[in-house]
């Protein structure tokens, strides 16, 4: 049974401390974990033992005992998980200080490597407009607000949450390297016209496409330039100036004190938006970026790849073939290992054949481009939450998306998802319950930084934690100091050479020219010692009585015998 109680302790903090279960805090798990195996290992370990044998203890240990090492050890624990929240930032402003000590030109290279990245905003933006494709992933995306969406007619609502929706920060057209970037460096200034509406596209007069128009908010997340955010499609915007820098890559002016605020008109457009069969297809003259492919054996990987996937048949057909196929073949995770360090595409279509939506979407783009079709991937939110009371569409961190976006005549860049359904949270956007109140823009603007502590747990739990066991640890070892029964001058500090009679005995041994070996038994050093002192026989019985035949400890006899070594002359 006791065996048994401590393999369930071990598979039970096992499964806790592999995560299990997920709602916990990854800090209480652990902590919960300790208690566990400590409990398993006090009832495995407590049973009656024969006090018999040299290497027998004074006693059982206890409940007090296993609760002061329990409490002591989730102490420890608490302090060191308060040691690694503290400490990365002094010791890296610490190693940043030796860095330009030591090697002045390596700290001015890294400072300038580390000024093209934005430490704020969503994971889809970055300074310098590129989007690599990360070697390895394992994203853990949060529950911030980040754009809010209200239409500005009622009945738009409706047409929303009958289709997903996609809401676009950026689409990117040229691939270099393992990266997206905007095709041109040059920016071009955008105004608006007498009516402060700035046009980006005639909305094409489609049949059974409707033509939305939006209020946008979301916060000023980029010191560099925010980018136009929109429902997919997006082609006029209510905004005096914008800054061009591609078809899909617009930047917004200046933000006021709370953010973003503006109105836009979109055109959304997706593959499910196309009647099955219909003949579509691609523009006499379009930009060579839109249609490149990486060099070399990789280009002719993915074009074969193409080609085997697509079939035949028209345009349409081949590329919903496309997407079948890599929803169908490929593997959604956030987490990716690529252990043998691979070209990040060529590790998700051929070697590890698994990635988050970024790996789906410049798949799909570039696979599109195989087939003679314009190609980008855009960046932004799918999903999203609506409430209704407010008539507002909410969209979170953990709904940042990728996707393809492929262009197509007389219907403009048209969504190509290859993502696999299911992947993400929700395929349509949800609706929030009736008494559900939606965030309010302070929330937006303040919903950041606490993010930020609820991934990275802060100081205040790990603090709270420590003094909350770190007390307690101290009184259960004081008070079980206090209960541990004979002090030094029992059997144990006899075993231990410390100040017991026994002990006492050795030290008087040794003076008179008869050393006590280790190896020796009392009973055989009296019986071969000369001269041995009077009260030799009263300290061999009460030494056997209370060492081998069960007796109780007598405190005034050990203290007797050891006056009595002391003063033997």
């Amino acid at each position: 049974m006791r065996s048994l109680a401590f393999i369930v302790a071990v598979v039970a903090a096992y499964l806790l401390l592999r995560g299990h279960p997920e709602r916990m805090p990854v800090l209480m798990r652990t902590c919960v974990a300790v208690l566990v195996l400590v409990a398993g290992l006090g009832f495995w370990g407590h049973r009656v033992r024969p006090r018999e044998g040299n290497a027998a203890s004074r006693r059982l240990p206890g409940w007090l005992d296993y609760a002061a090492i329990g409490t002591a050890v989730l102490a420890l624990e608490c302090v060191f998980v308060l040691f690694l929240s503290a400490a990365p930032a002094p010791l890296e402003r610490m190693a940043e200080s030796i860095e330009s000590w030591w090697a002045p030109a390596a700290a001015v290279e890294r400072e300038a490597e580390g000024k093209g990245k934005s430490r704020a905003g969503n994971w889809l933006w970055e300074d310098h407009q590129r989007r690599p494709l990360p070697q390895r992933t394992n994203l853990k995306p949060g529950n911030r607000p980040e754009v809010f969406l209200r239409p500005v007619d009622g009945a738009a609502a409706e047409e929303l949450l009958k289709r997903r929706i996609y809401v676009g920060a950026f689409a990117l057209g040229r691939f270099e390297s393992g990266a997206w970037s905007p095709r041109s460096t040059g920016r071009e200034t955008l105004k608006a016209g007498p009516d402060g509406w700035l046009r980006l596209a005639a909305p094409a007069g489609i049949a059974g496409l409707p033509v939305i128009d939006c209020e946008v908010f979301h916060a000023a997340d980029h010191p560099s330039g925010n980018p136009l955010t929109a429902l997919q499609g997006v082609v006029a915007v209510e905004m005096p100036e914008l800054e061009r820098l591609d078809d899909g890559l617009h930047l917004l002016p200046a933000p006021g004190a709370e953010g973003y605020d503006y109105r836009t008109v979109s055109r959304p457009c997706s593959l499910d938006d196309l009647a099955r069969g219909a003949e579509v297809a691609v523009p006499a003259a379009v930009a060579p970026e839109w249609l490149a492919l990486p060099p070399g054996a990789m280009g002719e990987r993915i074009a074969g790849l193409a080609k085997v996937a697509a079939g035949g048949g028209g345009t349409l057909e081949r590329l919903l073939r496309l997407r079948g196929h890599l929803r169908t073949t490929l593997a959604y995770s956030l987490r990716t290992e690529n252990p043998r360090n691979l070209d990040p595409l060529e590790n998700f279509l051929f070697v590890e054949q698994k990635g988050h939506c970024e790996f789906f979407a410049t798949a799909g783009a570039l696979l599109a481009r195989s087939l003679g079709v314009p190609s980008r991937v855009a960046y932004g939110w799918a999903g999203g939450t609506y409430y209704e009371g407010s008539n507002l569409f909410v969209f979170r961190s953990r709904e940042a998306h990728a996707w393809t976006e492929v262009l197509l005549e007389g219907y403009g860049w048209t969504v190509l998802d290859a993502t696999p359904p299911g992947a993400l949270e929700r395929e349509l956007a949800e609706t929030a319950g009736p008494d559900e109140k939606a965030p309010g823009t302070e929330e937006l603007l303040v919903a950041e930084e606490s993010v930020v502590f609820a991934d990275t747990g802060g100081l205040k739990a790990p603090l709270i934690l420590a003094a909350v066991f770190v007390l307690p640890a101290l009184v259960l070892l004081v008070f079980r100091s206090r209960r541990a029964g004979p002090s030094a001058e029992g059997p144990g500090a006899e075993r231990g050479g410390g100040d017991g009679y026994l002990a006492a005995f050795r030290r008087a041994s040794r003076r008179h020219g008869a050393p006590f070996g280790s190896a020796r038994t009392l009973r055989r050093h009296l019986a071969e010692m000369p001269g041995a002192p009077e009260f030799a026989r009263e300290l061999q019985a009460y030494h056997y009585a209370v060492r081998y035949e069960g007796r109780a400890p007598d405190r005034k006899t050990e203290q007797r015998l050891r006056k009595a070594a002391e003063e033997w002359k």
